[in-house]
């Protein structure tokens, strides 16, 4: 699928950005209707531009992958940035990339349950979990396994 055209080269590229943020929620706003606020919004304005990722919400933190045109990327994430619900923001990794790994969402978003905290830790290899310590591989990883937790879920609400 043909993407934007890279300003230096001519070459269509993809490009992914992962970050990290600390949340910022207000009292009387429970984080899964924060969180279905974030996805709502984000499938209404990704899926013109084709942007696609994943979500991360747990332990405090927000930690997220886009995925599609640069410009399209950077213009998502320029608002992820003014968005008063994130703190603290930390880049860890903003590049061309040779595939898309979260394709099948405009944006999908997992909330981690306390079951699932021994998979973050062992994927983190922390005690606790703390998404702005990751570095680029280890960030995709997470996110990549957390895509699987979320596969198989929806699979097993279709049986």
């Amino acid at each position: 699928m043909p993407l934007e055209l890279d300003g230096v080269s001519g070459a269509r590229t993809l490009h992914r950005l992962i970050y990290a943020s600390r949340q910022r929620l207000s009292p009387d706003e429970p984080l899964e209707e924060t969180v279905d606020a974030i996805i709502r919004a984000s499938i209404r304005n990704n899926r013109h531009v084709s942007v696609t990722g994943l979500l991360l919400a747990h332990d405090g933190w927000f930690m997220q992958a886009l995925e599609g045109p640069r410009d399209a990327v950077m213009t998502t994430y320029g608002r992820i940035l003014n968005d008063p619900r994130h703190a603290e923001p930390r880049l860890i990794v903003a590049a061309p990339a040779p595939s898309r790994e979260f394709a099948d969402w405009n944006m999908c978003a997992r909330r981690m349950s306390p079951a699932d905290d021994a998979i973050l830790d062992a994927l983190a290899q922390r005690d606790a979990f703390d998404p702005a310590r990751l570095d680029e591989r280890s960030a995709l990883r997470l996110l990549k396994a957390v895509r699987g937790i979320q596969d198989r879920t929806a699979a097993a609400a279709l049986t």
